[in-house]
């Protein structure tokens, strides 16, 4: 059996439990924004920005309290002080949530997530422009509430998340408010 042959058989065997899982689980699309505040390097660089993001979450239905929601983020900060600039991360992110409670209206969770980050810096001195950008790993963890509405549901959620550049990481603490369809 040659090698292609033996990497298909095994990507099938591993991808088995996962297709049957999906088969019978909920899938829900959301939406999200609110304030992030940057952490460490970062705070001493830029104000508080904002943050908005897009969910897709799955709930297999053989597992009660666990949940997974793969994000796209965008977050916006401007500089401090006399610079003319903005930096951005645009982050793409595969997360576990974990129910804490499923009783009553108002649903407690933690997250945990990884996932690749997009930063990127642009500045304006006089009339030249200067924009440097780097895609890097990081990680988010945090928790929210879930409150159940008729036909939706609602999520408050803060999470910190940490990017692991070359040179140093960058953190910031997103804290939005989101609704799930």
């Amino acid at each position: 059996m040659n090698r292609l042959a033996k990497f298909a058989a095994v990507a099938v065997m591993l991808m088995t439990p996962a297709m049957v899982s999906a088969q019978s689980s909920a899938v829900g699309f959301g939406v999200s924004g609110g304030l992030s505040v940057p952490t460490g390097n970062l705070g001493d660089a830029v104000d508080a920005g904002y943050t908005i993001a897009g969910h897709v979450f799955l709930k297999p239905a053989t597992m009660k309290s666990l949940r997974f929601r793969g994000d796209v983020s965008f977050d916006r900060y401007a500089y401090k002080g006399n610079v003319d600039g903005t930096y951005t991360s645009l982050g793409f992110v595969g997360n576990a949530l974990v129910d804490v409670s499923s009783s009553g209206g108002v649903k407690p969770y933690v997250l945990g997530g990884l996932g690749a980050f997009n930063g990127k810096t642009s500045t304006t001195a006089g009339s030249v422009n200067v924009s440097t950008s780097s895609t890097d790993v990081g990680i988010q963890v945090g928790g929210g509430l879930n409150f159940q509405l008729s036909g939706f549901s609602t999520f408050l959620e803060a999470k910190y998340v940490n990017v692991f550049a070359e040179n140093n990481s960058t953190g910031y603490i997103p804290i939005t408010f989101g609704v799930r369809f």
